[in-house]
């Protein structure tokens, strides 16, 4: 069995043309986590040719034993996108069509695969072992237990994952749904949110209709958050569906213990924040003006922003015109030992998102026993106490806030001690069963009856599951529910 997963990570060719991430947190070890459950992973992802960052030297691998990607072509933002999105959708098309290593049986994955050249990003999928041992190129019936010999068009031995919101994942989930397929969904973040800062706020009610839609005609439908998201994009009756946080930390990850009440206010203080540049949702500018009112107001801060991202340059242009330039620091992506170093020095941790789903860095903060001050967007407010959270699109009000919590060492001690308590629902042992028990479900789903063709492309077909009966939530095997 295996998993093609659509995601909106944007990879790059490395020196020896390895197929890399600039983040460790899209980097091989997380597709493993695929692996306890399906045999092989197909990543299906943005590929440049170089990074787009030519500042960035650091580079993570991507591919590896049992995990591939298939390359689309590359777009940035949402011109971009406009531009390539029939391209796009024509790779998936393709890919998906009989011959193509998007196919859902074997069968059509070997037949025709000769009797064209492949799109971009696509090469001829690898024959199975017993496919190779028969020394020919005659496509064969489908070898899963129960399935039927004769030609299906339906998934027999692979599932269809969209990580969302993403325009990838929103491209394949179109494509399944025009041939009838089922298709699960990862609910990583608020469409309606992050629609709003790609194109604007007339985009926001239409990209969340779109994903609830689609949410509800998914048979399976994972969320990153306890309850923030289920309310907003809710299930079929019927469909599967679990909670696990996306990104799992290690044993590393956390420290043994919060950290002593300090004996007094820290000076100067020390910030850090850590996400992407590339869109504007995490707040930087927000933060570098709160910041500008407290150093205006005779705070002595030292500022760490760590990330890369399009929108690098603007933020560095915007703290030079503030007066910052030796207040604020901005350091590209780290590995993990990196962001544990940058996390431990750190007084507090700054997150001012615009929107979230429910941010792996921010509990990777609380893991090392941080004081942290979030806005109360998306999956945030399941992690912190409500007097750690404030308003987006409000530096004001934050820089009163990072003020009041910098002056108060009581108040630093029982923000790092509440932190560390609440990360221990997220070691990586508790959501990877969680997660394992949701895929295992999954990769159970009966074969559905064979059909002799496929529906003709561009017919929608519906895929909502049948009945009245409430959503399941798998259990993981020999764990209490």
């Amino acid at each position: 069995m295996r998993v093609v997963v659509a995601t909106e990570a944007r990879f790059h060719r490395g020196g020896d043309d390895a197929v890399v991430a600039r983040t460790p947190g899209e980097a091989y070890p997380h597709w493993c986590g695929y692996l306890g459950v399906f045999d092989e992973v197909v990543v299906l992802a943005r590929v440049s040719a170089a990074s787009p960052d030519p500042a960035v030297t650091a580079s993570f691998p991507v591919e590896g034993d049992r995990v591939r990607v298939v390359a689309l072509p590359p777009y940035q933002g949402p011109g971009g996108y406009l531009r390539t999105v029939r391209s796009l959708r024509s790779v998936i098309g393709v890919g998906l069509d009989s011959g193509g290593q998007l196919a859902p049986t074997p069968w059509q994955r070997a037949a025709a695969a000769a009797r064209r050249p492949a799109p971009f990003g696509l090469i001829p999928a690898p024959r199975s072992p017993a496919t190779a041992a028969r020394r020919d190129d005659k496509p064969q019936a489908p070898t899963h237990p129960g399935a039927s010999s004769a030609r299906s068009s339906h998934v027999v031995d692979t599932r269809y994952l969209a990580v969302m919101p993403g325009m990838v994942g929103a491209a394949l989930v179109t494509e399944l749904r025009a041939r009838g397929l089922p298709y699960v969904l990862e609910i990583i973040g608020d469409a309606e949110a992050v629609a709003g800062g790609m194109f604007g706020r007339w985009a926001r009610p239409a990209a969340r209709r779109w994903l609830a839609r689609r949410a509800a005609g998914a048979r399976a439908v994972g969320y990153v958050t306890r309850e923030t998201l289920q309310r907003r994009y809710p299930p079929a009756a019927g469909a599967l569906t679990a909670s696990y946080a996306y990104g799992r930390l290690s044993a590393e990850d956390f420290t043994a213990a919060a950290r002593p009440r300090p004996a007094r206010p820290p000076v100067p203080a020390t910030l850090v924040t850590i996400g992407s540049q590339d869109r504007r949702y995490k707040g930087h500018d927000v933060l570098l003006a709160a910041v500008g009112l407290l150093d205006a107001g005779g705070h002595r801060l030292r500022v760490v922003i760590v990330g890369t991202g399009r929108h690098h340059d603007a933020l560095v242009r915007a703290a030079r015109r503030a007066g910052l330039a030796d207040v604020v620091e901005f350091v590209p992506a780290l590995d993990r030992a990196g962001v544990r170093a940058v996390l431990d020095a750190a007084d507090l941790f700054v997150l001012p998102s615009r929107t979230e789903g429910l941010p792996r860095v921010l509990i990777e903060a609380m893991a090392r026993g941080v004081p942290a001050i979030a806005t109360a967007v998306g999956g945030t407010v399941e992690l912190l106490a409500p007097q750690d959270l404030v308003p987006p699109e409000d530096p004001e009000l934050l820089a009163t806030r990072i003020a009041e919590v910098l002056a108060s060492p009581d108040t630093l001690a029982a923000m790092s001690a509440r932190n560390r308590t609440a990360a221990e629902d997220y070691r990586g042992g508790r959501l990877a069963a969680r997660a394992a028990a949701f895929y295992a479900a999954i990769a159970d789903w009966d074969p559905p009856a064979p059909a002799a063709e496929p529906p003709e492309r561009g017919v929608a077909a519906a895929t909502a599951p049948a009945g009245s009966s409430p959503a399941r939530t798998p259990q993981p095997t020999g764990r209490r529910s």
